[in-house]
């Protein structure tokens, strides 16, 4: 397929749809580090070839209820997406190998100050709460090689230490590479790790976060199972064609533990397969983090009562972070500019948006200053804005393909009956697809609440605007706003239904099928973090 082709729309238009994609900017995808040797059609070395534009994603004629929701543009989302993109990348330019927008970083301060910026141009006001971070865990200096048979050494350009793990220090370590497949206790038996760095192939299950060999994963414990065994490091090949980095958060603490993309991986595997004795160099150095200085706002926007409707934000990430979470940023900044656009008397409840920045890193704003301090019995709806567009992505052979199709999300609503069910059917009319297993709620279930959440490419660098379609954010925008719209004609007790929270804390509709009068399982979900 070419991509010269584009999409017909003006019998859409005529219709009454809203092609906001068809203009949408157009990012550039770094090609990434250069590797050794290639396998497959892979991201992001292969983007020219693999990559839709925003004007090819398919679009369909609002409904006459849905044309009041036409103003919510996914162009206009889709330029936040690229510009906070770029503040991570100016971050990274600056010669920071570990990098995104993170807590207390020149990023975090420009990503928070773009927000209040926007805020402000449409009239809200903007408060803001600084705080200190406790500490943080943010690597200096990292470097992989490995030396082969022949004396040849190889310089590993896309390898990335998993955050948490244990540092080398300076000097770094020398150990024999030995491949232990997917790490299952099979693959373990009759082999002597010790002392040797462990390579394993680990695929995403389903994303960038949550992979096979994690102990994250609950699926096959394979790191815990190589440092158990003795081995001196783990190295994550990470099963997505390509040349791209990964950090999937939670790595082993007693040994250092890296991942590696496929293209590095699997050359690394043919020098294993022929024989060869391959001897690995790495190196990570961690110093102590303490008493980061961040901050976070809280934009309102008046109605009519007392009674908010809250919605959370982080605007912290890894690598460009687009889809995790200047995507988000972007949807609450559009929501915002749609309600600020109507006479505050046609705003039955006040709109709080509220930006934190240390998602990834503890959450201290949340758990020590927002929770404490929302009157959450005024909290009529809570909406966690996270994620909500991304490319829909396949395996195909040896290939990594991109669709022109917006991906399904995990997703939660937690209420009474009647509201859970309207927004599973505002999602739905909006052309929204989620997940029959449904997530618990996040940041507490202090309020009815709901969000829906993508989360594939995530802490990868492939969390690139190209990837997080105009389509689906205007999508997702508009279901939000025609939610709150139909939550808005609910009172608080309609909301809450007779008994708030419910004790599984889970929604009543689909999910892991916990019922309604199970014991609690908490009140917050950190299955995201």
């Amino acid at each position: 397929m070419t991509r010269s082709n584009r999409f017909l729309v003006a019998s859409l238009a005529a219709c009454g749809a809203v092609l906001a994609a068809a203009v949408a900017p157009q990012a550039q995808m770094d090609l990434g580090p250069k590797v050794e040797k290639t396998y497959g059609q892979g991201l992001p070395r292969d983007r020219d070839t693999l990559i839709f534009t925003d004007d090819q994603y398919p679009v369909w004629p609002l409904t006459p209820e849905q044309k009041a929701y036409a103003p919510i543009n996914g162009a206009r989302m889709k330029q936040h997406v690229v510009n906070l993109a770029k503040i991570a990348i100016r971050y990274r330019d600056a010669g920071h190998k570990w990098w995104g927008r993170l807590p207390g970083t020149t990023a975090d301060k420009e990503g928070m100050a773009y927000m209040t910026k926007e805020f402000e141009s449409l009239g809200l006001k903007v408060e803001h709460h600084p705080f200190t971070l406790p500490d943080d865990w943010r690597p200096t200096d990292f470097s992989g090689s490995y030396k082969t048979a022949d004396g040849k050494t190889v310089e590993l350009t896309t390898i990335f230490p998993v955050s948490d793990t244990k540092p080398t220090g300076p000097q770094g370590i020398t150990a024999e590479a030995v491949w232990v497949g997917i790490g299952s206790g099979a693959d373990f038996i009759g082999r002597d790790v010790k002392g040797k760095a462990v390579i394993i192939y680990s695929t995403f299950v389903p994303g960038g976060r949550s992979h096979s060999a994690s102990d994250r994963a609950r699926i096959f414990d394979s790191n815990t199972r190589a440092a158990k065994l003795g081995a001196a490091a783990i190295v994550d090949v990470m099963a997505v064609p390509g040349n791209g980095q990964f950090e999937p958060e939670g790595g082993e603490r007693t040994i250092p533990n890296f991942t590696l993309s496929q293209d590095e991986g699997f050359a690394l595997k043919d020098r294993l397969d022929n024989g060869e004795k391959v001897v690995m160099n790495l190196k990570l150095v961690v110093p102590e983090l303490t008493n980061i200085q961040t901050e976070y706002t809280v934009a309102t926007l008046p109605g009519t009562s007392d009674e908010q409707i809250v919605v959370m934000t982080h605007t912290d990430g890894y690598f460009e972070a687009a889809m995790d979470n200047a995507a988000g940023m972007a949807s609450a900044l559009e929501l915002a500019r749609f309600y600020a656009a109507r006479p505050q008397q046609e705003r039955p409840r006040t709109l709080t948006f509220i930006q934190f920045p240390d998602h990834h890193h503890g959450e201290t704003s949340l758990r020590k200053f927002v929770e404490p301090m929302t009157p959450w019995n005024k909290v009529a709806v809570k909406l966690t804005m996270e994620h909500p567009s991304q490319t829909l992505l396949y395996m195909y052979n040896a290939s990594l393909t991109p669709t022109n199709a917006v991906g399904a999300f995990r997703w939660n609503a937690l209420g009474s009956p009647e509201f859970e069910k309207m927004v599973f059917n505002t999602l739905r009319e909006f052309g929204v697809s989620v997940y029959a297993m449904e997530d618990g709620p996040k940041n507490g279930n202090f309020a009815p609440s709901f969000h829906i959440i993508d989360h594939v490419i995530y802490h990868t660098s492939l969390d690139v605007p190209e990837l997080v379609p105009a389509a689906g954010l205007e999508r997702a925008t508009r279901a939000f706003a025609a939610a709150l719209d139909r939550a808005n004609k609910m009172t608080m007790s309609q909301l809450r239904g007779p008994a708030f929270p419910p004790k599984s804390g889970q929604g009543s509709l689909t999910g892991i099928g916990l019922p309604n009068n199970a014991p609690a399982q908490g009140a917050r979900n950190r299955d995201d973090q």
